[in-house]
């Protein structure tokens, strides 16, 4: 249920991630605060389009260079002035706690935004790799990194809605690959 926009002022990041889907797997990364996996992604930087943060936090989680799929310019050779489109884009609670705390206190001024994000609206690319898909892990920014088939996905625990959107990535990308051949 949507709430009631005009009273509603939950503070909002905006956010990036990348679904890397070769040879039916997918690479998720174990988000360090979350304990669980996902696509790796990240906050959006002042400057950066969207699918230049997913392309750039993939890399930062990962160590292979991707780039955002543009699903709508493959179609049209001229059509240059088309940025990547995301397959998904979601919006979710990051902290209602945050939230309900400062709407109950009612601070004004730059407390109000101190605690950080309370959702993020959440931009989903396919990406395929520039060169290799050689891994690096970085323990600074995960728990874990690894390939995930079907079958291993509901074994595993994933955050929020993760698997409706892989399972979406990998529609549109055996979509993709029929219609390219």
């Amino acid at each position: 249920m949507m709430p009631n926009l005009q009273n509603f002022h939950a503070k909002v990041c905006y956010t990036a991630a990348g679904v890397l889907i070769v040879d039916g797997k997918v690479l998720l990364i174990k988000h360090k605060k979350l304990g669980k996996w996902l696509n790796p992604g990240g906050h959006i930087e002042p400057g950066e389009l969207p699918h230049q943060a997913a392309e750039r936090e993939f890399f930062e989680e990962t160590g292979v260079r991707v780039k955002a799929v543009d699903v709508v310019g493959m179609f049209d050779e001229e059509a240059t002035e088309f940025l990547p489109n995301p397959i998904s884009t979601n919006l979710h609670w990051i902290s209602k706690e945050n939230y309900w705390s400062r709407m109950q206190n009612k601070t004004s001024g730059d407390d109000v935004w101190k605690k950080g994000c309370e959702q993020h609206i959440n931009f989903l690319y396919l990406v395929q790799p520039v060169s290799g898909v050689e891994l690096r892990f970085d323990q600074e920014e995960t728990l874990g990194i690894d390939w995930f088939g079907k079958e291993q996905l509901a074994e595993v625990e994933l955050a929020g809605n993760i698997k409706q959107e892989i399972e979406l990535a990998i529609n549109v990308a055996h979509h993709l690959e029929k219609i390219l051949r």
